[in-house]
């Protein structure tokens, strides 16, 4: 115990000098106006499956669908609330893979999520955020839901409060609606850990859900900006660029001693390194050939500097050097006096095209020509392409022109299949030939080969003189079929019936024609229909209209009164009369041929194919004797036709 002072009055002075303490820091109910650092606190939720920590939250975790005094976290979720909260599609930012924390309050008090942000420097403005949306539609709780309201507050580990406020009552809707709350506080002096809060106390009843996203605690300061070459950038520039980039910082009023300090990533911003030395409002960008970079200031008072989390941040500035373009090293070309000279092609990714030369000539075509060159058009040409941020390639070619070729031919003619063709060309300078395809050639590489070709065959010549310049033309070569004829198989039919001959022809422009021209539908058909009285011989004539020859072939008509059913057969195998068999006549179909022995056995069958007794039943031969058949035939018109008899099988 203090010897000069009682218990008593040590423990007021105290308490006293903490109040001072406590209260001598402001609090706003407002987003930051400057800039800010970067979070101390940054809680996006993540992305796919994710659980708070236990300490995080007093709420249970749920998949799906929160039910009362549950929460998930999810990106896809449509039909909560018994079809009555309105779809949850995507994060704040849009991000369709993003998380947010849907909230079941009803009638549940809790801490939604907490969270501690260690290492604060004092005196320091910061800002807390997050985002929240209503998710209650009018049809919710039968139209009468309880609105949640969602507070939020910054107390000391000890448990005072720096600084709290809520949403309101969060109204009703048919979609979500993202807004942000937040507030900024200045931490006393001897404060560097600090309590995140953020609760909800709803009354009793159905109701109370809501989502949040994206909590974040971040130093506040004043405005801090920076540009590159006077400009905010990005710059994007050729590996050969010869500007310096030199970045600048701006900041407005409001630091007491300020420290700045230049900072770059490599990642995209992911993390941020110091640039040691870069301390000025000036930082010239060391040279580079590659690479993607991003630079950035930060700023902080003096006896903070040392802190990530204390210093607040400038806009990024994007920088990539991008490599040049590919470079062709010179080369010499020729042209061929009279002949259309083209420039190899220029880089399709180039953004413009310049090709430069002798006589005033320019073309910013990327396949340029020169028709009909001269010799005059000898001599040194440039090429300029202008890619993508400012990256330029030049080249350069040597153009020499030579004496050029000319060829003529003499135009080319059809001719007969199996006939040949004597090519005539001319050049005007020692040439060499070159034929294509060689296919029916007699040579490839004379002025005039004999094409002998099996089919219509387009043919192209190309000659080369000394000096490299080509020509080239085309002899098409048609060939015409030659005419061919065929009748088709000879034919069986009974007097009345009519029949289709099944001719065929060939040959390329050929007039068809039947003779005799009698009893036939049309006798220039391929395949008429004819209905003889009596057998008879019609002949197919194909002739030839563009003079490849001409052909007849023959087809026999026989005509029989009635079929022809033998009366006995020798089944001896001297090749003579030994099976018995019904001759099917054209167009006549067999249904069965049934034979019995004298004892009414079955001992033949056949059915729907014209197959012939041969005497057997089951492999062995039957004795001779009377033997009695029973036939049925369909004719074209579907007609069946049943004979009955008998047949003598000698031996």
């Amino acid at each position: 115990m203090n010897r000069y002072f009682p218990e008593g009055i040590i423990k007021k002075v105290a308490i006293a000098m903490l109040v001072f303490c406590l209260t001598s820091f402001s609090a706003q109910s407002q987003s930051c106006s400057g800039s800010l650092g970067d979070p101390v606190i940054n809680e996006t939720f993540g992305s796919g499956y994710n659980i708070l920590p236990a300490n995080k939250t007093t709420f249970t975790y749920t998949g799906g669908c929160p039910s009362k005094g549950t929460y998930t976290l999810s990106n896809f979720l449509f039909g909560c609330g018994n079809r009555t909260w309105v779809q949850m599609v995507g994060d704040h930012t849009g991000d369709t893979n993003g998380n947010y924390m849907l909230v079941n309050a009803e009638s549940t008090k809790g801490t939604v999520y907490m969270d501690t942000a260690k290492g604060l420097c004092g005196s320091t403005v910061y800002q807390f955020g997050v985002w929240i949306t209503r998710v209650l539609t009018k049809y919710a709780c039968g139209g009468t839901p309880v609105l949640p309201v969602v507070k939020y507050e910054l107390t000391t580990l000890s448990g005072f409060v720096l600084a709290s406020d809520s949403t309101g009552l969060l109204p009703i809707g048919d979609e979500r609606e993202w807004k942000f709350y937040g507030l900024s506080i200045t931490t006393p002096p001897n404060i560097t850990d600090v309590i995140v809060n953020i609760t909800i106390d709803p009354p009793y009843g159905c109701g109370s859900g809501f989502a949040l996203d994206d909590i974040t605690l971040r130093p506040c300061g004043p405005s801090i900006t920076t540009t590159i070459d006077g400009s905010p950038g990005p710059a994007q520039v050729c590996a050969d660029y010869t500007n310096p980039f030199v970045m600048q910082t701006n900041y407005s009023a409001g630091f007491t001693d300020p420290v700045l300090q230049w900072q770059s990533s490599t990642d995209s911003g992911k993390t941020w390194h110091d640039i040691p030395g870069e301390t000025t409002l000036t930082y010239k960008v060391p040279h580079r050939t590659s690479g993607v970079i991003e630079y950035r200031s930060t700023i902080a008072e003096r006896g903070n500097i040392g802190s990530l989390q204390c210093r607040i941040t400038s806009n990024p500035i994007y920088t990539s050097i991008n490599p040049l373009p590919p470079h062709a090293a010179p080369i010499t070309v020729f042209g061929c006096l009279g002949k259309d000279f083209a420039f190899p092609k220029a880089n399709p990714s180039a953004l413009d095209v310049l090709w430069t030369g002798p006589n005033g000539y320019s073309s910013m075509t990327p396949l340029a020509i020169i028709p009909n060159v001269q010799y005059k058009d000898t001599g040194l040409y440039k090429l300029q392409e202008i890619f993508y941020f400012g990256c330029v390639s030049l080249d350069t070619l040597y153009l020499k022109v030579f004496p050029g070729t000319t060829i003529t031919v003499q135009p080319s003619y059809p001719i007969c299949e199996g006939l040949s063709e004597p090519f005539f060309t001319h050049a005007t300078d020692t040439v060499t030939y070159q034929w294509s395809p060689s296919a029916g050639l007699s040579s490839t590489t004379i002025a005039n080969p004999v094409a002998h070709p099996a089919d219509s065959t387009n043919y192209k010549v190309v000659v080369t003189n000394k000096y490299g310049c080509q020509d080239s033309a085309f002899l098409p070569i048609n060939v015409y079929r030659n005419a061919a004829a065929n009748a088709g198989p000879d034919k069986l039919i009974l007097k009345g019936d009519t029949l289709l001959l099944n001719a065929t022809v060939t040959g390329t422009a050929v007039n068809t024609f039947w003779t005799p021209p009698l009893f036939m539908n049309d006798d220039h058909l391929v395949t008429p229909l004819v209905y003889p009285p009596a057998t008879g011989t019609y002949t197919l004539h194909v002739v030839s209209t563009v003079g490849c020859g001409s052909q007849t072939d023959d087809v026999q008509i026989t005509v029989f009164d009635n079929f022809h059913i033998p009366n006995a057969f020798t089944p001896n195998d001297d090749g003579k009369n030994d099976q018995f068999r019904v001759i099917m006549l054209d167009n006549y179909r067999l249904v069965h041929l049934y034979i019995y022995n004298r004892w009414g056995q079955l001992v033949f069958s056949s059915e729907g194919a014209y197959n012939g007794w041969d005497g057997t039943f089951k492999g062995s031969p039957q004795p001779g004797g009377v033997y009695t058949y029973h036939l049925q035939i369909q004719t074209p018109g579907r007609k069946k036709i049943i004979k009955k008899g008998v047949v003598f099988l000698l031996r």
